[in-house]
């Protein structure tokens, strides 16, 4: 087969172009009903703090799960054609590579939302966050203890989560972002019908199987008084010193492995849903 049947930058553009044209409604739909949820969660954390609503904390938990809501949600409905024969029997005939179809799926639910969300937030959070420096201005400048309220600031998306944290570092919440993208990416082509229920509860599913194992297989796996990632810690019961084994691997070994390991799920659910895609139009 040849390079030009797998990829091609015309016919790529061609796809992408119709995809735009016949949903172009449904995202431009969706952005002011984004914005106006943000607005009514602002104002209801502007009514029940009165002292420090919009924190950089706050923020950045407003930010965070609403990509994730947002981004899941799209996600799930990408490859929705499927799921109706007549609509997928078209989808099928467009003449265009399933990697192109791949791509043009990632492209807008991943990339475009990803950038919609982030320009809607901050069109409502940076007036939202004047706002809320202004009612404190006007009605408590100290806290209850007679501290100074210091004025909220607008929350960088850059920086990560405020504070020390290894998000600040490298940005762990972005990378899981695309993790759950990629999952719903993948669930919109496996499910035929209710994707995103089925996803959300296959998910269950597996984090549930992974707890069991960890609790009740590899616990029990280990030396008597010997737990799994957990910090050497000192305590005393009846006059007695007793010490908590940890069982750790070099962070030389288990920094790169957490790396690989967030960095290589997105491609490998994208990997699967193009041979799902492949196997579809097959």
């Amino acid at each position: 087969m040849t390079k030009g049947q797998y990829f091609s930058f015309s016919r790529f553009h061609q796809l992408v172009t119709l995809h735009w044209g016949s949903q172009k409604r449904l995202y431009l739909l969706a952005l002011p009903a984004i914005a106006g949820l943000l607005v009514v969660w602002g104002i209801f954390l502007l009514f029940m703090d009165n002292y420090n609503p919009l924190d950089d904390g706050m923020q950045a938990f407003t930010y965070y799960w609403g990509l994730a809501l947002v981004g899941c949600l799209y996600s799930s409905t990408i490859f929705a054609g499927f799921g109706s024969k007549a609509h997928g029997i078209a989808w099928l005939g467009l003449p265009a590579s399933a990697l192109e179809k791949l791509l043009c799926g990632l492209l807008f639910s991943t990339i475009v939302v990803f950038i919609g969300f982030a320009v809607v937030f901050y069109l409502v959070d940076i007036p939202l966050v004047k706002i809320g420096n202004e009612l404190i201005e006007r009605q408590h400048r100290v806290w209850p203890g007679g501290y100074p309220v210091a004025p909220d600031v607008v929350w960088n998306l850059f920086h990560g989560l405020p504070g020390k944290n290894p998000d600040s570092d490298f940005h762990v919440l972005l990378v899981l972002y695309f993790i759950l993208q990629a999952m719903f990416a993948l669930g919109s082509v496996y499910f035929e019908r209710y994707a995103f229920i089925k996803t959300i509860i296959a998910f269950l599913v597996f984090a549930l199987v992974f707890l069991v194992l960890e609790k009740q297989v590899f616990a029990h796996i280990l030396p008597y008084g010997w737990k799994p990632f957990t910090l050497t810690n000192d305590w005393i019961t009846n006059g007695e010193t007793l010490r908590v084994k940890e069982v750790r691997v070099s962070t030389w070994i288990t920094g790169p492995l957490a790396v690989l390991l967030l960095l290589g799920i997105p491609p490998v659910f994208w990997i699967a849903t193009y041979f799902r895609i492949k196997e579809k139009q097959v």
